[in-house]
Order: C-alpha cells, then structure tokens, then sequence
C-alpha cells in the first residue's frame, strides 16, 4: 500500500487542486462570465470537442454561495492529504483525474445538466476509502467514523433538490461515489483485483460513449 518514503511526502497534488480552486474562485469574483464561458459552457456549446471541460468544472464553485467552496476544500483537504499520504501522490492524482471524468460525465447523463464544484470528486475519494477498508484497519476506522455524515450529506442533497431548495449535483455525488468505491476495492478486495481493475477502466469508457452519445443527438 505504502512505504516510508511515500509517508514522508507532502501532499502535493491536494494542495496544487485546493490552490487552482483559490485561483479560479479569485478569477470568478473579478469576472464570472469569463470563467463561465472558459471552463465550463464550452460542453454546452462545443458539444463533443469540449469534454476536456468535465475537467476544468470540477475547480469552479458558486461565486455567491461561499460555503460552497469553504466546505469542499475542507473535506478535499482532509479525504486528500490522507489518501495521497497512504497510496502515493501518482496513484492518487490518477484517481483524481479519472473521479473528474466520471462524477462530471454522471451529472450530465443523469441529469441532463453540467455540475460545478469538487464534490463529485470528494465522494469519489471517500468511496475509494470505502472500498479500500476491508484491506486497511485505518481506512475501516476512518469510514465507519465518517460515513453517516458524508452520506447523509449527500441523501439530503437529494431531498433538497427535490424540494427545490438548491440546486445540487446529485448525479456527481453519487456517480463518483460508486466509482470511488469500486476503484478501491482493487486495494480491499485484492483477491478480486483484477475484476475491479476491468471495472474501473470500462465504467468511464462506457459513461463518455453515453455522454458522447447525449451530446451528438439532436435535440
């Protein structure tokens, strides 16, 4: 899983996201349509030339709503530092990126609309954790600590986007949530590694050919 040199890095790719989620925060508050129409219409109007924006959406979060930023960089910070301490900076800025695509591709599939904000990606990680824990007595602690508050969060998400009270990615929770926990299974379940390892790469093959799909439709 690890070995003492890796737990003497610093977490450098958590703390490289949390600064490029600072900056294009900074960018919104001194122009918001610019960061709109650079890092996340792109989608809506380029269509299928313009994916590379599941990526980018993942760094914008709501300019009035500050919480919205303060909370996810204060979960990401916590979820990050200790999943890129335990398996690595390259393991952990893999799964980063693959999160990103999945939680961003999972709100648009499922609900027809772009998402923003790093949630998506959070609830990849703590999935992970929840996958890997069987095979990790920390992990395990950690998950069964944290669970009832991080799910709870997200099934009163879900009740407060049906009562329209906020607009939430609930598509981007719960699609980086389930990835999360089969990518990490490949650790917990390493008996079955090479099942999970196939899962985790066709999930996100077959979530871009339904998105590809979704935006190459008329209408």
């Amino acid at each position: 899983m690890s070995d003492p040199a890796v737990l003497k890095k610093p977490p450098i790719i958590t703390y490289v996201v949390i600064g490029l989620c600072v900056l294009v925060y900074l960018w919104e508050l001194a122009n918001f349509p610019a960061v709109e129409a650079t890092l996340v219409d792109p989608i809506r109007t380029q269509g299928v030339s313009a994916l590379w924006t599941l990526f980018t959406m993942t760094l914008v979060h709501s300019r009035t709503q500050i919480t919205h930023i303060v909370f996810n960089l204060m979960a990401f910070s916590v979820l990050g530092r200790l999943l890129e301490t335990l398996y690595g900076s390259l393991r952990y800025a893999v799964l980063l990126v693959v999160l990103a695509w999945v939680a961003s591709a999972a709100q648009i599939v499922v609900e027809h609309n772009v998402g923003i904000g790093l949630s998506g990606v959070i609830y990849g990680i703590f999935g992970f954790m929840i996958g890997a824990s069987p095979n990790n007595p920390f992990l395990w602690w950690f998950v069964k600590k944290n669970a009832p508050m991080l799910i709870g969060w997200a099934i009163l998400c879900v009740v407060l986007t049906q009562m329209h009270v906020l607009a939430i990615g609930n598509g981007a929770h719960f699609g980086g949530l389930i990835y999360g926990i089969i990518y990490g299974l490949i650790y917990g379940l390493p008996r079955y590694r090479y099942a999970f390892i196939g899962l985790a790469i066709v999930i996100p093959i077959i979530l871009g050919g339904v998105l590809v799909f979704l935006l190459t439709s008329p209408g």
